[in-house]
């Protein structure tokens, strides 16, 4: 049975304890500033499957700058950041945002659909720090007589519909051509792929045609993990187990995930990698499609290398009406790209409701989400039903960097710590960062080494540990009786963090970093 989650109460959990992953293996990403690093946080039980007297807490973003019933960030660049278009521009009356925004050459490059009361099509905005865009005027496409807009081109000056916009960028492809890569949804039943050399020139590949089959898998995810690329979405090649007079329409909208290793020929099988409806044997409440808690689009899903975090649509109805739905956004992770688990079943990471300009509360996820600053930015959009002229536009939720959720000991809780899977990539060389608050001479942490047998290594034990000077920070250096980085350990590692003091409980670990030295 779920319990309905408070809109105004950030969940706490009891930490899950499972079983020990060994070989646990960064990622090879098609970023290679990913590769260096393997990131711990705490609502990843495969990265840190033990823990002791701690409880999670997941964090909801910020929408604005002024709403404490959510905690509020000063800083927030404000909603929409990339508003609609003027009359006469192509996307004028709404933009609609389940698009991407990648970091290519020192800048934001963000794809995103357009539409002008007739059709979408794929537009095109730029920014050097992710809060202020501009929509350069590329002169690609004849648009009401001019080309002086933002629209992409697909073979030759042909506009580029589309619904829903996924683009990679893989600069490891050995054809230039093909250093972006974009499946884009035209329709539910029409999913193109094209490449491009520079991400505004697409050419189609595999004729043009339907890459999944011609079914009506709907994608909000796209990613390459181990030479591999997944597309995620709901809907999709797996039915639903029961039948009702032979027809399948007692499936709900689930994530399901394909797969291909050269972007033209995908998986018709798929693989069901998240579901909220009710699971066989369990009798299912009702046959309504639109009715009940669900998956909207599958997830946005943002590879940091060894874990992988989905943004998915959090669909609420209590009716068989869509207009009546509300779409929250909520946290999946994954650690080989297939199977995807919720860290806190329903909880809202980015909750639905007040937007400033009151927009719908229907959220729609992107493939969008950096690290800027000292901040971490997740880009979002709405999707309008009851009015489809109510406000549109991009926006962000904001926290600070890589503080989605953390760690804590209960009160009074007696040698509270947690200990990761073994990291098999050490390079000579490697050092280990915190990200933590709360840090103090009565509530600290320690952090130490043990090896794969849990045993602790020689120097690189808590009585080692050199105390952190600072209070609080996102990237705290671990150092032992002066050694800042490891020595050769001849194996795989394993992290452990320690809580101490009579104030421990409001010592929070939101993320450990164990980053190798760059290849020279």
């Amino acid at each position: 049975m779920r319990l309905p989650l408070s809109r105004r109460t950030i969940v706490h959990a009891l930490a899950v304890v499972c079983l020990p992953a060994l070989g646990y293996l960064p990622a090879q990403d098609n970023v290679k500033a990913q590769t260096s690093e393997t990131v711990l946080f705490p609502f990843d039980d495969y990265g840190i499957p033990f823990s002791k007297g701690l409880i999670l807490t997941l964090v909801p973003g910020h929408k604005s700058a002024h709403a404490p019933s959510i905690g509020f960030d000063p800083e927030h660049p404000g909603t929409p950041v990339m508003p609609i278009g003027k009359k006469g521009d192509p996307d004028f009356p709404r933009a609609y945002f389940c698009g991407t925004i990648l970091h290519v050459d020192g800048e934001y490059r963000m794809w995103y659909s357009g539409f002008d009361g007739k059709a979408r099509q794929v537009c095109y905005a730029v920014s050097k720090n992710g809060t202020e865009w501009t929509k350069p005027k590329l002169g690609l496409v004849d648009y009401n007589g001019s080309k002086e807009n933002n629209l992409c081109a697909i073979d030759g000056e042909q506009a580029m519909r589309g619904m829903i916009v996924l683009v990679l960028y893989d600069p490891e492809d050995p054809d230039p051509e093909r250093r972006f890569k974009m499946v884009r949804e035209v329709n539910p039943e029409m999913k193109p792929a094209a490449v491009s050399a520079d991400g505004v020139r697409w050419k189609s590949v595999a004729g043009g045609k339907d890459i999944l089959g011609g079914g009506n898998l709907e994608p909000t995810g796209l990613v390459k993990h181990n030479g591999a690329y997944y597309i995620y979405g709901h809907g999709g090649p797996v039915p639903h187990p029961i039948q009702i007079r032979g027809y399948m329409r007692a499936q709900k909208r689930m994530m399901v995930t394909l797969a291909s290793y050269d972007f033209e020929n995908w998986t018709t099988a798929g693989h069901v990698s998240f579901r909220r409806d009710d699971l066989p044997p369990r009798p299912i409440k009702d046959f309504e499609f639109h009715r009940g808690e669900q998956v909207h689009l599958g997830a946005s899903v943002w590879n940091r290398g060894n874990v992988l975090l989905g943004f998915y649509g959090q669909y609420h109805n209590e009716t068989n009406d869509r207009r009546t739905a509300v779409v929250d956004i909520g946290l999946v992770v994954s650690n080989d790209a297939i199977h995807f688990k919720e860290p806190l079943p329903d909880f809202k990471i980015i909750p639905s409701f007040e937007e400033d300009d009151r927009a719908e509360p229907r959220l729609t996820q992107g493939q969008a989400f950096h690290n800027i600053g000292d901040r971490t930015f997740v880009y979002y959009g709405i999707w309008t039903e009851v009015d489809r002229n109510s406000p549109t536009g991009v926006r962000v939720a904001t926290w600070q960097r890589d503080r989605l959720g953390y760690f804590a000991p209960v009160p009074e809780a007696k040698q509270a710590h947690c200990i990761s899977s073994p990291i098999a990539t050490v390079d000579e060389g490697a050092k280990v960062y915190v990200n933590a608050t709360g840090l103090s001479d009565s509530g600290n942490l320690t952090v130490e080494l043990l090896d794969e047998q849990l045993r602790p290594l020689p120097g690189y034990t808590a009585a080692d540990f050199t105390p952190f000077e600072a209070k609080s920070g996102m990237r705290l250096p671990a150092v032992w009786q002066g050694r800042k980085s490891v020595e050769k350990v001849g194996g795989p590692i394993r992290v452990r963090i320690n809580w101490s003091g009579e104030n421990q409980e409001k010592t929070r670990l939101f993320a450990v970093y164990v980053e190798n030295p760059q290849p020279q």
